[in-house]
């Protein structure tokens, strides 16, 4: 018993230990935690007054929580805040990740959250920080479901967690520009709620308001008011509490609204009162911001704020540059990147190095400038919103991963009810109904029957083709006649040239050299000799060129109406011969038009006036520009036109010595009308006052010259213009876009080039056609683009861009960010502020991913999803053995729903879709499982369908083909036609214009005594206009290019064109009275054929053989074969090659030499 005892004593002892131990232990536990809540809280309190105090703390209550997690994770969150507050970011990562480990208090995860959200939106990690979010938002949802839960302490937590993700969210918003987001997010915080219950916190938030960018008004002096008077509250508050962060942040808040002069004066004069709480003292009042902004310095240096006091730099260096110091400026922002830490903060670096790209330049060091502003363009690229796009791949591989295990799933099962009705089929007998398999087939003969007639009607469009290219050919054959027939005449207006030459020469010889008058008359005797052989080229030309009535074509370009003044300056001889005093003045005007007509219609206007103008009078030439035309005026002081000649001017020919030139000038301008509704400017009018003079004009619309680098490139149309084939609105439209773009690129080169002052009027002409191409979209908008705004409004083309107005934006990128170059390196600083803000806020709008708030969405209910997939699966599942008793039944009506879809399919045989359409749809109804007859059926169907769609694919290969060769045909004529026309212009002007002037130099020569010096200038005149159409006539001969091939006849191989070598032997056919000609054929060294054509019809004088191939022959045939042996002897490169006319025994033969081989027998 008394061992019992004993023992009994001993448990009893052993117990109140144990208990005793037990309860020591809690109450040292409850000691630690309570003893880490209190640090915990002191840390907290210190986050914006002390920093390295609230540091300290925080790292006692880790080191005391021991187990106690939730005070543990605390001081990791209060840990974070000062690492990220020195710019730690790699201690404060790893002080966050232990959070997520070691606690389950979702408030304090929250807090975490929201901290990883401030650490990537000071590192610029825009991946990571939309995670954060996505993930801060779901637990502020729970906790917000169970908030009557939480104790004091958490709900305080709680507070500064829900306050503290708005004020973040706001700040990434405003850093990346989206201005509209960032004053949704903080305005999610009640001013007069909870946020009252943190001092800190509504510090913070009166700070984030006050800074800039939330508040809205259309008066930029409200807004700066507002934004003083709340930055004045949190100063006194910070200030009266000893909030050291707040207090700095609100004084460089309210240096930058001082930095101003204008916004400094009037706030000093609104605001007495309120300044004095600065304690600014006695100085002057643009020294007050730099005095603010060392303050604030100070401040953030006394904090220990690295990035606070890299923004302080920058924002004194700000203040600077608002009073001209840029020295002190530079000496700043270079101290606010000294720290290497500041490079973790791509969006605070991007800031100063902007405002040195801008101070840089202001004391005209343009590399440093360069330098800068190119790294702040690069950091702008960095952190452009397109790089959450990574985050969002990231959330669909997870989400989509699920779906797609779901989505195998499904097709598992459906595969096995797939198996099982197969085998249930197999297994079922099927009644079938008898059904009429002629009936079924009715319908694929009567489908049968109409493609048979679809298939004429393409082989009949082929015939069709086919007949159009024979046409086609047959014009080009004419248009080549026709263009050799040209160069035949333009050779012989060459041959003119060396008399012309000639003539100048013995001009100038006579009035160079002080000969005897033996001499000069000889001279002058040869100069009419001359004159006697141009006129007698000129009658040969006039008898093969005519100008006919209807048949006028237009070849219209862009040009500028200088050009053709500067041609008309030195013709003026003729009009000082006659004592008139001639101006032409100089214009910039550009016209588009007919350029040889325009000169035609300028020189028959101004001989005329010559004409009817006495000695001392004056004709005067000059072009006026109006919105939307050219005029073209032709003034003179001569006898006048009565009321009644003047109604009929243009109409008739006046009895009194005007000619028809007026009435052809008429057709030009009516020519121009019909042409397109682009010409409806065009007008020719007519003023006079009998006695007093005359003024006629004439009207064309405006051409385009763009330059770039000083190099004028003319943009027009080229080749003929076809009557209505101009969209004007559609044009109109695509030309604003296009100049805009031009500008754009020289403005670009403007840049490049030093020209700054010009870049600038670019970009205002820029703005001009982008805002014409807003108007012709919206001709009520009030929206438009300006180069420079100083009021608080958004830019026109952020509004653009959230309205999904179709404009190119990145032309407007490219304006915005070459226009701050140039107004940066002007020194115009405020148009540079303003297309740098609008360029970098359309940069990141562009960017924006605004997608990604649904994207994170389907992320999180992707969960839900899987939730889904099973009851699905588990639905599918017990509904398999209701299938299979359904099944039962299905055996009875398969039959006839088998009958339904070979209607169905004949249904969609006798519609009106495609054949290809027709045979995707029948192929996916044919792929099911019909009874065997049926099944036959479908088959024919399918097969008849596949053979006349492989009929109609070759039939419709065979027609593009078709078209093509008439597109290729019709291009070929119409590059002829046009070429053809330009001819036909340039001969008839060189008729027109040409033949006058040698009789006029005939009349000079005749003047007793001869004035020597006018005839030089007349003719140098001459030979001016001469060789400048002549020049333009070229230039046409060259872009047309001879096809070649080879041309059999007899034995013999020719290398040449067979149509024209056809056409050379049909004039000589003709030539012989239409008899077959008897061609004898000869090789000549292996590479020249000789043919010789007896002409029995052609009687040809002995003395007279070397002539008929000069160019003073008459046989307008024969020239045309000699162009045709010399146009092959320039293609093959064969300079042997001739014809000529020989005489032998009284009969005249045609030898011609042309490159060629005799075949091998």
């Amino acid at each position: 018993m008394d061992y019992k005892m004993v023992l009994k004593n001993i448990l009893i002892v052993f117990n109140s230990l144990f208990y005793f131990s037990l309860l020591f232990f809690f109450a040292s536990c409850n000691d630690s935690s309570n003893e880490a809540d209190k640090l915990n809280s002191q840390a907290y309190d210190n986050h914006y007054r002390n920093i390295c105090l609230s540091e300290e703390h925080a790292n006692r209550a880790y080191d005391i929580s021991g187990k106690y997690s939730d005070g543990r994770a605390e001081a990791l969150n209060n840990l974070a805040f000062a690492s990220i507050t020195k710019m730690d970011y790699d201690s404060a990562s790893l002080q966050l990740e232990e959070v997520t480990k070691i606690s389950s208090n979702q408030v304090e995860l929250l807090i975490a959250d929201v901290q990883y959200m401030r650490l990537c939106q000071r590192m610029s990690r825009n991946r990571e920080f939309y995670e954060y979010r996505e993930r801060a938002k779901e637990r502020i949802r729970r906790i917000s479901e169970e908030k009557e839960k939480l104790s004091d302490h958490d709900i305080l937590r709680f507070i500064y967690a829900e306050t503290e993700f708005a004020i973040v969210n706001s700040t990434y918003y405003y850093y990346v520009g989206l201005d509209s987001k960032s004053i949704e997010a903080i305005n999610t915080i009640e001013r007069n709620g909870n946020i009252l219950r943190d001092t800190a916190q509504y510090l913070n938030y009166l700070y984030n308001i006050g800074s800039g960018g939330i508040i809205k008004s259309e008066s930029k002096e409200e807004v700066i008011q507002q934004e003083f008077e709340i930055l004045i509250k949190c100063y006194t508050i910070a200030n009266s509490h000893g909030y050291t962060f707040f207090k700095a942040n609100s004084l460089e808040a309210i240096s930058l609204l001082f930095a101003t002069q204008d916004d400094r004066e009037t706030l000093i004069a609104d605001n007495p009162l309120a300044i004095r709480t600065l304690d600014i003292g006695n100085i002057a009042d643009d020294s007050i911001a730099i005095s603010l902004a060392n303050k604030a310095l100070n401040l953030f240096k006394e904090f220990g704020d690295i990035y606070q006091i890299a923004g302080a730099y920058r924002s004194l260096a700000t203040c600077y540059m608002a009073i001209g110091d840029y020295d002190n400026a530079l000496i700043n922002l270079e101290l606010a990147l000294s720290n290497d830490k500041i490079s973790l903060a791509p969006d605070l670096v991007a800031s100063i190095r902007e405002q040195l790209s801008v101070a840089y330049s202001a004391v005209n060091n343009k590399q440093q400038s360069d330098y800068n502003r190119n790294i702040y363009l690069e950091l702008q690229e960095h952190t452009r919103q397109d790089r959450s796009l990574e985050a969002r791949a990231d959330m669909l591989d997870k989400s989509l991963s699920q779906l797609n295990l779901m989505i195998a799933i499904v097709l598992l099962a459906i595969v096995i009810l797939l198996i099982l009705l197969y085998i249930f089929y197999k297994w079922n007998d099927n009644n079938k109904n008898s059904h009429s398999l002629d009936k079924l087939l009715t319908p694929l003969k009567q489908w049968e029957r109409n493609n048979c007639i679809e298939i004429a009607e393409l082989r009949t469009k082929i015939d069709s083709l086919n007949e159009k290219l024979e046409i086609t050919k047959a014009r080009i054959l004419n248009n080549e006649i026709k263009n050799l027939e040209h160069r035949t005449k333009l050779s012989l207006i060459n041959s003119t040239t060396p008399f012309i030459d000639r003539l100048i020469n013995e001009a100038n010889l006579l009035v160079l050299r002080n000969e005897t008058e033996d001499i000069k008359q000889e001279r002058c005797e040869y100069i009419k000799e001359l004159i006697d052989k141009i006129n007698d080229y000129n009658d040969i030309l006039t008898k093969w060129i005519e100008l006919r009535c209807g048949e006028l074509k237009l070849h219209i370009e862009s040009f500028p109406l200088q050009d053709l003044f500067n041609v008309l300056t030195k013709g003026r001889t003729a009009f000082e011969l006659k004592g008139i005093d001639f101006m032409v003045k100089d214009t910039k005007a550009v016209v588009k038009a007919d350029r040889m007509l325009t000169i035609f219609m300028i020189n028959t206007l101004a001989d005329n006036a010559r004409k009817f103008t006495h000695a001392g009078g004056s004709v005067t030439i000059e072009a006026t520009e109006n919105n939307d035309y050219v005029e073209i005026s032709i003034s003179d002081t001569g006898i006048g036109i009565d009321a009644d000649e003047l109604s009929s001017i243009f109409s008739r020919k006046i009895s009194d010595g005007h000619g028809f030139g007026l009435m052809n000038c008429k057709g030009i301008i009516e020519k121009y009308r019909k042409t397109s509704k682009l010409f409806n400017v065009c007008k020719i009018s007519a003023e006079s006052e009998k006695g007093k003079g005359s003024r006629f004009s004439f009207r064309l619309p405006h051409g385009i010259i763009r330059m770039i680098s000083a190099i004028i490139m003319l943009s027009a149309f080229n080749g003929y213009i076809e009557a209505n084939n101009i969209n004007n609105s559609d044009e109109h439209e695509i030309r604003n876009l296009s100049l805009a773009n031009s500008y754009v690129d020289s403005i670009y080169v403007s840049n490049i080039n030093g020209q700054f002052d010009k870049a600038l009027q670019y970009a205002d002409s820029c703005i001009k056609y982008i805002n014409s191409h807003y108007h012709t979209l919206h001709p009520n908008g009030a929206d438009t683009l300006k180069a420079t705004d100083t009021r608080n409004l958004m830019p026109a083309e952020i509004e653009w861009f959230h309205n999904y107005i179709a404009i190119d934006y990145n032309i407007i990128l490219d304006l915005r960010n070459e226009s701050a170059v140039a107004a940066l390196a002007l020194h115009d600083w405020s148009r540079y502020e303003y297309n740098n803000k609008a360029y970098t806020q359309l940069l990141k709008e562009m960017s924006a991913d605004n997608t990604l708030s649904d994207y994170c969405r389907t992320m999180q209910q992707s969960q839900t999803n899987k939730t889904i997939a099973m009851i699905l699966l588990v639905l599918l599942f017990l509904l398999i053995l209701p299938s299979f008793y359904l099944l039962y039944y299905r055996h009875r009506i398969y039959y006839r729903y088998c009958l339904e879809r070979i209607n169905n399919i004949n249904e969609i045989l006798l519609n009106k879709e495609e054949l290809s359409r027709k045979l995707e749809q029948i192929e996916s109804l044919g792929h099911e499982i019909f009874p065997e007859e049926l099944q036959n059926v479908v088959s024919q169907i399918q097969v008849s369908l596949h053979k006349a769609y492989e009929i109609q694919q070759e039939e419709a290969y065979n027609i593009e083909i078709a078209e093509d060769n008439c597109r290729k045909a019709e291009y070929e004529c119409h590059n002829l036609y046009v070429a053809n026309s330009i001819l036909d212009n340039c001969l008839s002007t060189l008729k027109h214009e040409t033949m006058y002037y040698p009789s006029q130099i005939k009349v000079l020569m005749n003047d007793n005594p001869v004035n020597f010096e006018h005839v030089r200038e007349l003719a140098i005149y001459y030979r001016n206009l001469h060789c400048m159409l002549y020049e333009q006539a070229i230039s046409q001969l060259s872009k047309i290019k001879i096809n070649t091939s080879r041309v059999k006849i007899n034995d013999i191989t020719i290398a040449g064109n067979e149509c024209i070598i056809n056409y050379m032997i049909d004039l000589l056919k003709r030539l012989s009275g239409d008899k077959e000609l008897d061609i004898a054929t000869e090789a000549l060294d292996n590479q020249y054929i000789r043919l010789t054509v007896p002409m029995p019809s052609l009687s040809i004088a002995q003395n007279k053989v070397d002539q008929v191939f000069q160019p003073t022959s008459e046989n307008f045939q024969l020239m045309l074969c000699k162009q045709i042996v010399r146009d092959h002897s320039e293609m093959a490169n064969k300079h042997r090659c001739g014809i000529e006319a020989v005489v032998k025994d009284e009969k005249t033969y045609i030898i011609i030499i042309l490159p060629g081989t005799k075949q091998k027998q």
